[in-house]
């Protein structure tokens, strides 16, 4: 392989050979920035879709506290927003329950957000089902953290 000119950062971009993605070192004027190619026409595995979670995420001008909004992961495909609602509602009032969807599967993606009216009661349920089992397997529950800035 040639080497880039000076000023150029190599960047990774993908090809399509017999429907199967293979990646090659190709330089960039950019270096800051990454480029990926436009989605091929083999197949919709190649595409790229957009993300599902943006729909969970609260109006930059609503205010949840940091510490009461949970993400739950580890979720089965069997899972419900009311079984997770049921499963989490004994530790507090839940304000919000957000079971992030697979839009091609049409079933969940295995993690959901949600959200209590105090930090207490996310505290507790966090203690009380993190490692547990729900609907056959293993749940993890943390602090949600916020999205990066893009």
């Amino acid at each position: 392989m040639a080497s880039a000119p000076a000023g150029f950062a190599p960047t990774v971009a993908a090809s399509t050979s017999f429907g199967f993605s293979r990646f090659t070192i190709v330089a960039c004027p950019f270096p800051s920035r990454t480029h990926l190619p436009a989605a091929s026409s083999v197949g919709v595995r190649n595409q790229q879709r957009a993300s599902t979670a943006t729909a969970c995420l609260p109006p930059p001008n609503t205010s949840h506290g940091a510490a009461t909004r949970l993400y739950v992961s580890g979720l089965s495909f069997r899972t419900t927003e009311r079984s997770l609602r049921d499963a989490f509602e004994k530790f507090g009032d839940l304000t919000e329950v957000c079971l992030v969807m697979d839009r091609v599967a049409k079933r969940p993606r295995g993690f959901a957000f949600l959200s209590y009216t105090g930090e207490e009661e996310a505290r507790g349920a966090m203690e009380g089902m993190h490692g547990k089992f729900l609907d056959g397997r293993v749940i993890f529950v943390e602090v949600a953290k916020r999205r990066a800035e893009a």
